[in-house]
């Protein structure tokens, strides 16, 4: 059975996958904002708008039932987050136990393209898939190494335009710090990423702001030494002694999760260069208190911060702080979506990526929605007639709901996502054909 295709939660904690949480108040301070829901054609014809960062805080938590085709939504449409998806075919609503959730505004025949989700904030390729996935478009060849290489950022292309393009959108700054992410592995290429027990005691909020803590002494001596080596006036040189040298050798001689300093490297550049609004997008997602899932991943995300203050250019220090990380990956945690092969039904699993507008879309075990991965871009279309008012639902379990029963259902979902389904297909007393 092949993996499910959204299932983050289990594979990137193997992985050591960055995730920590900041509090509540972070997502409840954010601006809210209003968009047009359409615009106009020279016939008059309103057509949806595609282009908006997006946002989500649809995720359900532990505590609440997963969102049904028959939720009722509240009586009105609640001002929208920042970037969240806008579209004459749907509206975003709150419901009484899984949050924000898309809804019909209007009969939506099958086969219609409901959403394009084109904000690709960031995305993670598994170090053992570098060669043979394209860094730009995500190409894939059946496990053959791609033809267009950049050795010094770690990156394949399946062609120079790709390659053009992503060393376009890098900048120069983006480029200097991928060589010195890669720099750093290499130099300790013949460590592996260990995989991390499922079974294991999980780090709470009090452990993990305890261990973060630990880190600050040792990060603030790496990040003075590394800002001593900016140009500055006469007089003005800090002392560096050794025990600021020592914190960053340190720091570079420790074990390197490599897909988790390629997560934190990315995100850092990822908040540098946010296009406005962006951001405050990733703000407006869904938060995971207690991400961690054990504490032997914690140590990995806390001693990859240090890594990076001893590696990336000193521009970026001012934003490789706790508060970026933190954020990034407790929103990223229950909002990301597999990166998967498109020729063989998704066998191959090579990472994953944000794309905050699609998180709108809740769970069912019996989805009126599928979903298909073009490029760098998600495409939602109704797999069947929605009438208006009737909750726009995907399937987090990648089409395995199909052969799977109820009770092992509910519990991936409990386990991956933290939430007991409550949709219809699991509150029925049978099973129904075809679904």
């Amino acid at each position: 059975m092949a993996l499910p295709e959204d299932d983050v939660v289990s594979l990137t904690a193997n992985l050591h996958t960055l995730t920590l949480q900041l509090t509540k108040g972070d997502t409840d301070d954010a601006q809210l904002t209003s968009y047009p829901a359409s615009t106009t054609t020279e016939s008059g014809a309103a057509t949806p708008l595609t282009s908006y960062p997006a946002s989500s805080v649809s995720r359900p938590s532990s505590s609440s039932s997963a969102p049904s085709l028959a939720a009722s939504p509240l009586d009105q449409p609640k001002p929208l987050l920042p970037g969240a998806p806008v579209s004459p075919l749907f509206e975003i609503r709150d419901t009484p136990t899984a949050g924000r959730a898309v809804f019909a505004s209007q009969d939506v025949e099958a086969g219609a393209l409901l959403w394009r989700a084109e904000d690709l904030t960031l995305s993670v390729l598994l170090r053992e898939y570098r060669r043979e996935v394209c860094g730009q478009c995500f190409a894939y060849d059946y496990g053959r190494d791609l033809p267009v290489r950049d050795s010094a950022v770690g990156f394949v292309f399946c062609s120079t335009e790709c390659r053009n393009t992503w060393r376009r959108e890098a900048g120069e700054l983006g480029l200097r710090a991928w060589t010195a992410v890669e720099s750093l592995v290499k130099k300790r290429s013949k460590e592996e990423d260990k995989m991390v027990a499922l079974d294991v005691p999980k780090p709470d909020v009090e452990a993990i702001k305890q261990a973060w803590a630990e880190a600050e002494s040792q990060a603030e001596l790496i990040r003075a030494a590394r800002m001593a080596e900016q140009p500055r006036e006469e007089g003005q040189v800090p002392r560096i002694t050794k025990q600021h040298r020592r914190a960053v050798q340190k720091a570079l001689q420790a074990p390197i999760a490599t897909d988790v300093l390629a997560f934190c490297a990315g995100g850092v550049l990822a908040r540098h260069g946010a296009a406005p609004g962006r951001w405050e997008a990733v703000l407006s997602l869904a938060v995971d208190e207690t991400p961690y899932i054990s504490f032997e991943d914690l140590n990995a995300h806390v001693q990859t911060y240090l890594q990076l203050l001893a590696v990336l250019p000193t521009e970026l220090l001012p934003l490789t702080t706790p508060e970026t990380l933190r954020t990034l990956t407790s929103r990223d945690n229950h909002n990301a979506f597999g990166i998967r092969s498109l020729e063989d039904e998704g066998s191959e699993f090579f990472g994953y990526g944000c794309w905050p507008s699609a998180s709108y879309f809740n769970h069912s075990c019996g989805p009126n929605v599928f979903k298909k991965r073009d490029g760098r871009v998600w495409e939602f279309r109704a797999g069947k007639d929605i009438a208006k008012g009737e909750e726009i639902n995907i399937t987090y379990l990648g089409g395995d709901e199909q052969s799977m029963s109820r009770e092992e259902r509910r519990a991936l979902l409990r386990r991956n996502w933290g939430f007991d389904c409550g949709c219809k297909r699991c509150q029925e007393l049978w099973t129904l054909s075809g679904l």
